[in-house]
């Protein structure tokens, strides 16, 4: 799917002591590197490698496929999607893993084989009904590229030769007049380090001139002040030039390093002094980066994984104060921003937003989106369709202020650079230029076909009613919104929450994503009698996610009410009983349970705790060792529903936290007791990844 290795392109945290090594170090090292450790540390490159030996030893034929995914994965993580289907294909007969089919889909899908990963997709949602939802999106978005493809937008796209290697090359952007700035990872960049991740150098910044035909000279290293050994890349800069505001990944003394947004002033001599880190969040551990300043410097644009981002990386905005800092940034909201990959955000000077996705439907990989302000958000995002979109990554979209005269004479409406990892280029990722000429104005006759029924009273024909589906979102509000225990004073609709809407039938072709209005409202066109998967999010509160049935031809009304996230407070969950000195789940908890998985499935990136507690009979030590039993047992019941067990603790507490005056010796009714015997949940996390 992506390539999310390195913050200053596609990805963020460095995440490894390679990259802290010089050559003859790191030969050192290899030597006693393991395929899992390789992996673990994204070393994805080094991993398949040694994953590929294993598999030629390997004799057993289910072991040899569960090999054989782990290299598609090692493949797909370092963005090398055709070697990711060969070896996807290779494990998919024996593999044990349903979730193997609907990688190989991924695979087939990022390398342009819609139609086959059409049919990987609906076989995998035929056979996993549970996670149809999934791959309902991915059919819906094959379709979409085939149309896509078969349409194309009225642009034409040119590989900027010049400004290309046989490495990584993104992120061009114009400074000044003259010059273009790109990010690449080719021999030239600072330092003699390979990149475990991509297998390449680390990136810096490059700056070529501009010819007098148009063209640009060979990019030479921006300036010693500003690139170094580790990750450089993606700048931005004021009117004037002499400000710069790049992202900058790794340390030589810290083996997890964050990436964040660094700022540089040019002097008189033009030299660029020191870079200072730009101190957006109140914590250093936020990544941040790929920043766009805005014409008139006082707008700074960027992407973060801050805790209040709707899944993997958002887009932010952040004001220059009249004391020349920034502003807290602020979330761009769930127009934007989905539960996936967004970056690279770019402002033309209509105030439009033009960013990288991998959350919104698209052809696969990162894909470059439009959205427009309205009022004191942006919204209206549409995808740009093929051939700015392909398979692959499409990334880094800037629009120059200019058209050159050649291209006004052919009326061209827009040109400008983007990025791309699509076949036909020198490295991984190259650069393009594109212009965008008018559409096609040929017209073509469609037939009338408004929907009418005849009257049986008389004969004016009626127009025939259009099935709709109305949602509301709300949120169970409490006295005290910090704490669970304080008084419910009911449900309250919930503005700008995303609500997501997929037909699940194998034929419907409706993905939509909305959000709610101040009285929580969405409306949307459907299908009648279909049932659809609606999802609905906000930050603080746990993802909800429900199927309803639409009607006949008529308004169908649902609403989804969404339970605020209490950090660290225990929280009854009912109904959960066992019988005597058992730990076994016994039948009438499943359902409950069965609801607790979908919450968890809901919700990915929750870490929970299951705490159980007995009532004070019974010695002290048996009732830790019960309660703990009795705690695993829930955790192993959700993990027989695919829940992830890194994701969940069990934790016995025996009687330690009595929540009446039942202690040991104490007369209480069987209804007292039974108060102290609960099972409990408890979220004390919200960043697995």
């Amino acid at each position: 799917m992506k390539k999310y290795h390195k913050f200053v392109g596609l990805g963020w945290i460095v995440g490894s002591v390679f990259l802290l090594l010089n050559i003859s170090a790191c030969k050192l090292l290899m030597e006693n590197v393991t395929a899992e450790s390789a992996f673990a540390s994204k070393q994805y490159t080094v991993a398949a490698g040694l994953l590929q030996t294993e598999f030629n030893k390997e004799e057993d034929v289910v072991k040899k496929a569960a090999i054989a995914e782990k290299i598609g994965d090692a493949y797909r993580f370092s963005n090398t999607m055709d070697k990711a289907e060969t070896w996807y294909a290779l494990a998919k007969d024996h593999s044990q893993n349903p979730e193997i089919l609907y990688k190989y889909g991924l695979a087939l899908k990022a390398n342009g084989n819609y139609q086959q990963a059409y049919e990987i997709f609906k076989e995998y949602a035929l056979n996993n009904p549970i996670d149809r939802p999934r791959a309902k999106i991915q059919m819906i978005s094959c379709n979409d590229a085939q149309t896509w493809l078969q349409n194309p937008q009225n642009v034409e796209l040119v590989p900027v030769s010049s400004l290309n290697s046989s490495a990584s090359d993104y992120s061009a952007t114009p400074w000044g007049q003259k010059q273009i700035v790109i990010t690449s990872a080719r021999k030239e960049a600072t330092g003699e380090a390979m990149y475990g991740w991509t297998g390449e150098k680390h990136t810096d910044l490059f700056v070529a001139q501009v010819n007098e035909n148009g063209t640009f000279a060979t990019p030479m290293p921006f300036d010693a002040n500003i690139n170094t050994p580790y990750n450089e890349g993606t700048a931005t800069f004021s009117a004037n030039g002499k400000e710069i505001y790049f992202t900058h990944c790794g340390e030589a003394d810290q083996q997890d390093d964050f990436c964040h947004i660094y700022y540089a002033r040019q002097n008189a001599d033009g030299n660029w002094e020191t870079p200072q880190i730009l101190q957006l969040f109140e914590t250093d551990t936020i990544n941040a980066g790929q920043a766009f300043l805005t014409n008139d410097g006082n707008y700074l644009y960027f992407a973060a994984d801050a805790p209040d981002s709707f899944g993997d990386k958002d887009l932010y905005l952040a004001q220059k104060q009249n004391d020349g800092t920034w502003s807290y940034p602020r979330n761009l909201g769930p127009e934007i921003n989905t539960e996936a990959y967004e970056g690279f955000p770019f402002i033309d000077l209509d105030g439009n937003l033009y960013f990288a996705s991998a959350g919104h439907a698209g052809m696969g990989g990162l894909d470059i989106y439009k959205a427009s302000f309205e009022g004191k958000k942006f919204t209206n995002v549409e995808n740009l369709q093929a051939p700015l979109n392909s398979e692959a990554d499409d990334f880094a979209y800037i629009q120059l202020p200019y058209i050159t005269p050649n291209l006004l004479e052919k009326n061209a409406e827009a040109m400008g650079y983007f990025s791309s990892s699509r076949n036909g280029g020198k490295g991984n990722d190259d650069i393009y230029q594109f212009v965008w000429y008018p559409p096609d104005t040929t017209k073509v006759e469609v037939p009338d076909t408004t929907l009418v029924v005849e009257n049986p009273n008389d004969s004016v024909p009626l127009l025939a009613k259009i099935p709709y589906l109305q949602i509301q979102v709300l949120y169970k509000k409490y006295q005290n919104p910090d704490d669970a225990k304080s008084v419910y004073l009911g449900n309250v609709p919930l503005e700008g929450a995303a609500v997501s809407v997929l037909g699940l039938s194998l034929e419907s072709n409706i993905n939509k994503r909305l959000v709610s209005n101040a009285q929580g409202l969405v409306l949307l066109e459907v299908e009648a009698n279909n049932e659809y998967r609606i999802f609905a999010e906000s930050p603080g509160f746990f993802n909800q996610s429900i199927i309803t049935k639409t009607a006949a031809a008529d308004t169908t009304k649902v609403s989804v009410v969404l339970e605020p996230i209490f950090k660290q407070q225990e929280i009854v969950i009912p109904n959960i009983y066992y019988d005597l000195d058992k730990s076994d789940i016994r039948a009438d908890a499943r359902p409950i349970l069965d609801n607790l998985a979908q919450i968890l499935r809901d919700n990915p990136n929750v870490i929970v705790e299951f705490g159980s507690h007995t009532d004070s009979r019974g010695t002290d030590a048996y009732n830790m060792k019960l309660s703990q039993a009795r705690a695993q047992a829930v955790v192993d019941y959700l993990a027989k529903k695919n829940i992830d067990t890194r994701r969940m603790q069990a934790r016995g507490y025996g009687e330690t936290k009595l929540i009446n005056e039942c202690a040991n010796n104490v007369p209480c009714t069987e209804e007292q007791h039974q108060e102290n015997r609960r099972t409990t949940f408890k979220v004390i996390g919200d960043n697995f990844k």
